[in-house]
């Protein structure tokens, strides 16, 4: 009986040494090129922007009565969060001011980017923020 548990601690010992001291490993050398992340990650970006754009070039081709049901999505989903916010004004979580001009400022990007058909997913590129 106590030499299984002598052995039981000698391998538990063994197994925790093992865990802690660190291992080293070598690789054999290959001719290949590496990436680095930041490359990786670059090439992640060109590949979604590259997608977002073949996404806008489809939501040129259709109908303004397929684009007015997306809108009408989009509007349903801010008047949510419009509810949302006035509820956390209610809770006094956030200033009625505060949320007024958030408000505002969706309404008025929504107007905004139904009136000149824009893709609802991808911002335009200007210089000046929305005012």
């Amino acid at each position: 009986m106590n030499k299984s548990r002598l052995c039981s601690f000698v391998i538990a010992g063994m197994i925790g040494f093992v865990g802690i001291v660190p291992m080293n490993t070598f690789a054999s050398e290959v001719k290949t090129e590496t990436k680095t992340q930041s490359e990786t990650k670059d090439e992640k970006d060109n590949n979604f922007n590259e997608k977002m754009n073949k996404a806008s070039e489809q939501w040129k081709k259709l109908t303004a009565k397929q684009k007015d049901v997306v809108y009408a999505l989009l509007q349903n989903q801010m008047n949510e969060e419009i509810k949302l916010m006035d509820k956390l004004v209610e809770f006094g979580v956030m200033d009625k001011e505060d949320a007024e001009k958030i408000q505002a400022h969706m309404l008025m990007r929504f107007k905004k980017m139904k009136e000149s058909g824009e893709f609802p997913l991808m911002r335009q590129k200007s210089n000046k923020r929305d005012k």
